[in-house]
């Protein structure tokens, strides 16, 4: 009995010895982070719906939006990595190359490095004296031409400023291109869109009291609002970049997992920069006056992305200039469900963004007041002109539907390609 006894012990020990070394080579139990808590898929259907409000598809608070960026309210500076950050995530795509870990960091948002080689644009300051010279602003010359649709004109002041006076065919385009710059300057895209400022017509006014004979030529409507945006001189067109030249319908993804970063230059890189600005812009005003204008045209034309893209042109100093958005935001939003089976698709392209943007437009869904920040901002700046703030509730509505429906699909990407701490 005791030889049995101790040989039952020391078959126990082995068997215990055995299971510490195989429990050694497992490895250990991996938590999902916040961040990671997130839907696996943006919504989809005919036109944007609003994810849900209060909580999220596992049942979660909404503290996922907020810890998406783990970014401070107000800042504007990309935040620095966390200490832990040490090995990076490898998407199922495979590793990614040197050239693309350099352009993108956290896997879907672009590098300091470019944000920093963004060419500069147009600045609030700019934006502050364009306001205050317009409004005080003798009109001496008007010209047909050099100003876009033959509506309206080219204007000189008499100090020699050259603007674009630009006249709405029906109110609600003047409407939105003054509520389209500000939303722009919301979402901290004011570099994009040259400084506007209104004036109204009045023949007897001091404004316009030199070029009587050019607005009865005109036909412009005595009382009516126009805009006024500084003339720029020696812009070029620009032309679709990869991965959105498609001559057969289909998208190219923009993700950097996928290799579509992959022998680009940097001058490529700091382009595709402001192209994701632009793409996320269009689709929150509903403009379908620019790329999605192209997309369409494909059907008939299948070189259409080949040529210069409409209203966007490239200043001297390299900025992509986003032109003419009256298209957005009112008359966009009216016949928003003609235009979005291409405009959600364009928008779905794009996986990698401007972490400041992403900011921007996460602030604005949690809020829920996007409406309301964007005629407080426009009231402050433009007071005289009450009729353009009369933004219709659906249209209101629209934009924060908008608003949520692009943080959800940043949230998508986040949770799809974005690396975490510890991975």
């Amino acid at each position: 009995m005791r030889v049995a006894a101790a040989a039952a012990g020391l078959w126990l020990l082995s068997l215990g010895s055995l299971l510490a070394w195989w429990g050694a080579l497992l490895p250990p139990p991996r938590t999902e982070p916040p961040e990671a808590r997130v839907p696996r898929r943006p919504a989809r259907g005919s036109g944007p719906k609003p994810p849900s409000l209060a909580r999220d598809a596992r049942g979660g608070s909404l503290k996922t939006f907020r810890a998406l960026l783990t970014l401070a309210a107000g800042a504007d500076s990309p935040p620095r990595p966390s200490p832990g950050e040490r090995r990076r995530h490898v998407p199922a795509g495979g590793r990614p190359r040197p050239e693309e870990a350099a352009a993108v960091h956290g896997g879907v948002f672009w590098s300091r490095g470019l944000e920093e080689q963004v060419p500069r644009g147009f600045s609030e300051a700019q934006a502050a004296a364009w306001l205050q010279a317009a409004r005080g602003a003798r009109v001496v010359a008007l010209e047909r031409g050099g100003c876009g649709r033959s509506s309206n004109r080219l204007a000189r002041f008499a100090d020699g400023t050259r603007a674009c006076v630009r006249y709405g065919i029906n109110p609600e385009q003047i409407q939105g291109e003054a509520l389209s710059y500000y939303l722009a300057r919301l979402l901290g895209l004011q570099r994009h869109v040259p400084p506007l400022a209104l004036a109204r017509v009045e023949a007897r006014g001091a404004q316009w009291a030199q070029v009587q004979e050019e607005l009865r030529a005109a036909h412009w409507t005595e009382g009516s609002v126009v805009s006024l945006t500084r003339w720029l001189p020696n812009l070029t067109d620009v032309v679709v970049p990869a991965p959105w030249r498609s001559e057969d319908g289909h998208l190219r993804p923009l993700r950097a997992a996928g290799g579509e970063l992959a022998n680009r230059s940097q001058a490529e890189l700091v382009d595709l920069v402001q192209w994701t600005d632009l793409i996320l812009f269009d689709y929150l005003t509903a403009n379908f006056d620019r790329l999605v204008s192209n997309l369409f045209s494909l059907q008939w034309d299948p070189r259409v992305m080949q040529r210069a893209t409409s209203n966007l042109h490239r200043g001297p100093g390299g900025a992509l200039v986003f032109l003419d958005n009256e298209a957005g935001l009112v008359h966009g939003y009216r016949v928003a469900g003609m235009w979005d089976k291409y405009n959600e698709p364009l928008l779905q392209s794009v996986c990698v963004f401007r972490e400041r943007t992403a900011r921007r437009v996460l602030d604005l869904h949690r809020g829920q007041d996007a409406a309301a920040r964007l005629l407080r901002l426009y009231q402050h700046q433009e007071p005289g002109f009450p009729e353009l703030a009369a933004f219709a509730d659906p249209h209101a509505q629209l934009l924060q539907r908008r608003l949520d429906f692009l943080a959800k699909h940043i949230l998508h990407c986040k949770a799809k390609y974005g690396r975490r701490a510890g991975t």
